[in-house]
């Protein structure tokens, strides 16, 4: 009966199944057991599926990829999952166990804690919340042996982890911090305009990332911010230009524009703002005056269609426009940022 049993822990062998529900007529215990174990491997698997969702947004387009090896590849992610569970899991088992105990063998189950409530004890809660904590992890550390690109994909993707490590530099740093006039990286970029953003996008109905990643287009995550012939900074986020009929101040800089099908470098003219809010309110003004932006800010809910119209009315001269925003849109450096940025704001 235990070979039949660990049979159970093999994936494509169905007759294990079987024997569970036999070992559950001679012994209802055991048999509660097992099914709470195929339950966490489950709940792992579920959890594995999550990670490759992951892995898949970031590497779908490797050709190294193929139906056969996703098959494989699920396989092993179910092989894994009840080899985790078969082996001590992390927690969730032994806490379905005890509940399954509670209602199908109550006179049994007081016999195993006389403090086991239908819902779990207490201390079982705390061992699966932290276990579930390092289940990421261990699943990883067991699939890297077989699976390399997992080890790449835990450095790149989003998870509980990187949210704590922004909690106590958030609890540090002051509430306001004056905006550099030329930021180092995207995470100091999302972290100084996200909050302005936020405020003007409302204005226009937009989700505050559209423009945030509009404005990462222009700039360059504010490492190529536009100067005037002095040095003195323009906070010029969204490259709009100065007209004739522009009262304040200017920046004159050598751009390059897309005409006639090629890539040409001109000396333009671009509107000098005193600070980043008062870039976010031209552009602001921009769209809401402007009739050919109608169409944009009749979609502005929907970020690829604003993005669109945004380049049919002309905004840039570049026919990628729309699809380049949407990839900064789309990139880990603004959603991971944006996401430490929103965590210090939970926390103030």
């Amino acid at each position: 009966m235990i070979t039949n049993i660990r049979d159970a822990s093999i994936y494509t062998d169905l007759n294990g199944l079987n024997a569970i529900s036999q070992l559950g007529r001679k012994d209802s215990t055991e048999g509660l057991r097992e099914v709470a174990k195929q339950f966490e491997a489950m709940f792992l698997n579920m959890m594995l599926k999550g990670m490759r969702a992951g892995e898949e947004a970031l590497f779908g387009d490797n050709y190294l990829r193929s139906n056969e090896t996703n098959f494989h590849q699920e396989n092993f992610d179910n092989q894994l999952a009840l080899h985790m569970s078969a082996s001590g899991g992390v927690g969730l088992a032994e806490t379905l166990h005890r509940q399954l105990m509670q209602r199908y063998e109550p006179a049994r189950a007081n016999d195993l804690s006389a403090t086991v409530a239908l819902t779990g004890d207490l201390t079982g809660a705390r061992r699966f919340t932290g276990n579930v904590q390092r289940a990421e992890s261990r699943i990883v550390s067991d699939a890297v042996a077989t699976e390399p690109r997992v080890a790449e994909l835990r450095s790149r993707t989003v998870n509980a982890r990187q949210v704590a490590e922004f909690l106590p530099a958030a609890i540090e740093k002051p509430a306001h911090q004056p905006a550099p006039a030329q930021f180092d990286s995207p995470e100091s970029f999302v972290e100084h305009l996200l909050p302005v953003a936020e405020k003007f996008a409302a204005e226009l109905g937009v989700d505050p990332r559209v423009l945030l990643a509009q404005s990462a287009l222009e700039t360059g995550w504010g490492t190529k911010m536009i100067r005037g012939t002095d040095g003195a900074p323009s906070y010029n986020l969204f490259g709009i230009k100065a007209t004739a009929t522009w009262q304040g101040g200017r920046a004159n800089v050598s751009t390059l524009e897309f005409r006639d099908g090629a890539m040409h470098r001109e000396v333009a003219s671009f509107r000098s703002y005193n600070s980043y809010e008062e870039s976010f309110a031209d552009y602001v003004q921009l769209m809401q005056n402007q009739p050919r932006y109608a169409q944009a800010l009749e979609n502005a809910s929907d970020s690829s269609a604003y993005s669109n119209h945004l380049q049919r009315a002309g905004y840039a001269t570049d026919p990628d426009y729309a699809e380049k925003i949407q990839s900064v849109l789309r990139s880990p450096s603004l959603n991971q940022a944006s996401l430490g940025v929103r965590s210090a704001t939970w926390v103030n």
